[in-house]
């Protein structure tokens, strides 16, 4: 009777935490509030329970799990009733959690991370099924030139109707230093150098807007060719046939990498190269090091790659510190084990990388009068500092002397706008100059209303960023203005030197805009981060710790996102994680298959790293 009793309780707890858990998932997930969804869910949840209820869940699963889970309830409590760019206090702001939450989090928490480890058992024995090798390298040239020519075929029709490519208020801006030869660093030199190449070689050969075209074509070259690198590296490492096939249909018929092909944006070309050179450190984690020992060029290659992505996106310089310290760690806890060779080699060059860098971009910059503007890599610590100003918190005198110098404190609550730093910046009123000659005095005060005002920083924050995490917000997948967000218009309205955009192709009977068309939605960022998060689970889970080096550069993506980006959401910033999106899925099988044996060139060898 006491057995039978017992049953019946454990069923009641059972039925109990499955309504709870269905309730926070409706609501943390922001699904529509309708019944049979919730009922679906909680029905869900207790054949789980009843499942897993004898299986032990393992810790980083659960550490996993809640932080994901805190990511859900946070986005729950944040409100986007405006566009990101002119939505005011009032429009765009975050609730408060409560103590509801903190149970929901436990409840969700417990759910997800015993789903997660299920899920990881399941793909392990998929994983297993696959045909994958550890063969590294590039594979057939042949394969690589032909993905390329045929993905730069696809793209070939945005160039017709949207000669001579997706012209920006941030390219007029680098055609204007281009032409007049005040350069500063706001935009890289080199990409402001690269464009102005373009403009003269095609002013030689016709005019100015023929210059913006050859700058579009060659960048439509160089990632055409990058994508066919990727998928000749895809059947090397054994992806079947028929799944290259869709990869290369991915990046030539999805709208958004064709619209991105022929932006006048620095972004394109920096991704791309970021793509690159993450193969390669995969590769060189699957040889064991032995493609930095063996082969002369690929320190050549990989020193190229540092200096290409340093000097065109100011943030490249972040991305290859992060990688140079993940790989400190690897060698000293490693380094009597040797397991991955070559780490000393790696370490130097890619410290003279950066020491070089530092030079060029610091003293030689400084020689050469280009100015360096310190408000780009500060955009959400100004944010945070506006926040606490416009919402009247708490300042001693020295604070409202120095933000009153950036801009007078009665115009905060005007101009302050929670999800993007813009309009903080950009005001006729907010002083550059202060700022540049107050450095030390940005660092003081941002310190002191971060201990007077810690939860108006945190709000600014997640309000700031919430598009790179926030799974939830559901609307961001639907966002299909990454091109529209640049401004496309300032050409009518700034200097534009003669460019006139106009299309190749016309029709009476075909509007062959609304073929080719602008505005094209992707998946959200968001996705992709926990993506990632989900591949450094599993380098934590499996203790695969040389995985890191390859997943270094995109955990540095990541972070960059969430430390200094100026705008709440606009997919250009994270282009790299979508150019290395199949990347990741093969990161990820290479992982789950970890303790299994791989076939490399006909012999079963066990994987080492």
């Amino acid at each position: 009777m006491d057995c039978k009793w017992k049953q019946y309780f454990l069923q009641a707890a059972y039925l109990l935490f499955s309504f709870a858990g269905g309730i926070c998932f409706v609501k943390y997930m922001r699904l529509p509030d309708y019944g049979f969804i919730w009922f679906g869910v909680s029905y869900g949840i207790y054949w789980s329970i009843r499942k897993l209820r004898d299986s032990k869940c393992p810790i980083e699963c659960l550490i996993f799990a809640g932080i994901f889970v805190a990511s859900l309830i946070f986005g729950q409590h944040i409100h986007i009733n405006e566009s990101n760019y002119y939505g005011s206090m009032n429009e765009n702001y975050m609730t408060r959690p409560s103590w509801w939450d903190l149970l929901g989090w436990i409840v969700l928490s417990v759910l997800f991370a015993r789903i997660l480890d299920w899920a990881v058992i399941c793909l392990e024995k998929k994983a297993k099924k696959t045909g994958l090798c550890h063969a590294y390298g590039m594979g057939s040239r042949k394969l690589w030139f032909l993905s390329g020519a045929v993905i730069f075929l696809a793209w070939l029709p945005y160039l017709f109707v949207y000669y001579p490519g997706f012209i920006f208020g941030d390219s007029l801006s680098s055609i204007s230093q281009a032409m007049n030869g005040i350069v500063n660093n706001h935009h890289p030199v080199l990409y402001t150098l690269f464009i102005k190449a373009c403009l003269l070689l095609g002013m030689k050969i016709r005019n100015i807007t023929f210059g913006c075209a050859i700058y579009t074509i060659l960048q439509m070259l160089y990632l055409a060719f990058c994508f066919g690198y990727q998928v000749s590296w895809l059947k090397k490492k054994g992806v079947r046939t028929v799944l290259c096939g869709a990869v290369v249909a991915f990046y030539s018929f999805v709208p958004f990498f064709a619209q991105n092909s022929i932006a006048m944006w620095k972004d394109p070309i920096f991704s791309a190269t970021v793509m690159v050179w993450s193969l390669m450190l995969i590769d060189y984690v699957l040889s064991g090091g032995k493609t930095a020992q063996q082969h002369r060029t690929f320190m050549i290659k990989h020193i190229i790659l540092l200096l290409l992505i340093c000097f065109w996106r100011n943030n490249g310089r972040y991305i290859i510190l992060l990688f140079e310290a993940v790989l400190l760690l690897y060698w000293i806890f490693n380094r009597k084990r040797q397991v991955v060779l070559a780490c000393k080699k790696m370490l130097f060059c890619t410290g003279c990388c950066l020491l070089a860098v530092g030079i060029v971009t610091g003293p030689v910059y400084q020689k050469l009068g280009i100015i360096e503007e310190p408000v780009e890599s500060l955009g959400i610590f100004l944010n945070q500092m506006g926040r606490a100003v416009a919402y009247g918190g708490d300042m001693s005198d020295a604070d409202q002397e120095y933000m009153d110098g950036l801009l007078p404190l009665e115009k905060y609550p005007y101009i302050y706008a929670p999800c993007i730093v813009d309009r903080l910046k950009w005001d006729s009123d907010f002083s550059q100059d202060f700022l540049n000659h107050n450095l030390t005095g940005f660092a003081k005060t941002y310190l002191s209303l971060f201990i007077k005002n810690p939860y108006c920083y945190a709000e600014a924050w997640m309000l700031n960023t919430y598009g790179y995490w926030a799974l939830n917000h559901w609307e961001l997948n639907k966002d299909g203005d990454n091109i529209y967000k640049g401004n496309l218009d300032d050409i009518n309205h700034w200097e534009n030197y003669g460019i006139q955009p106009h299309s190749l192709v016309s029709s009476k009977y075909v509007d062959v805009e609304k073929i080719v068309r602008i505005a094209d939605p992707m998946i959200a960022l968001a996705s992709l981060t926990w993506l990632i998060g989900f591949l450094v689970f599993l380098i934590w889970k499996k203790r695969m710790w040389a995985w890191g080096i390859a997943a270094a550069p995109s955990i540095g993506l990541v972070l960059t996102l969430l430390i200094a980006t100026p705008h709440a959401y606009w997919q250009r910033y994270g282009l790299a994680q979508y150019y290395l999106l199949p990347v990741y899925f093969l990161l990820i099988c290479y992982l789950l298959r970890s303790a299994d044996t791989e076939e490399n060139n006909g012999t079963k060898e066990p994987l080492k790293i």
